[in-house]
């Protein structure tokens, strides 16, 4: 699963890159990394200024459940959202519900 986890992060990054530079090219690039937990993989969003090595900005991007693979939106920094926004192993590979700010809200 954490092999699966990390291409759709990879895809996941690119999203956001092409968004990035299409919408804002001045702005330092968005980085999304993975903070493996017990049963989440929450995906941290940060900003770092150029020249800098500790981020001034992070917040919970999305969250993975490592035990089916369903893609969640963040609640607040610690915990998913009770729903999920798709799943990595779907056709579409997770990216049905991904823009460049997270998981997609529920309509």
């Amino acid at each position: 699963m954490r092999e699966q986890i990390e291409a759709w992060l990879e895809r996941c990054q690119k999203l956001v890159d092409e968004h990035r530079e299409k919408n804002f090219p001045s702005l330092c690039r968005q980085v999304l990394v993975i903070k493996w937990g017990k049963r989440y993989a929450k995906i941290v969003r940060t900003e770092t200024a150029e020249g800098e090595t500790k981020p001034f900005s992070s917040s919970a991007w999305a969250f993975v459940d490592m035990t089916n693979g369903d893609i969640r939106k963040p609640a607040s920094w610690k915990a998913p959202a009770k729903h999920a926004r798709g799943n990595i192993t779907d056709e579409k590979e997770g990216m049905g519900w991904m823009g460049p700010y997270g998981p997609a809200y529920l309509k």
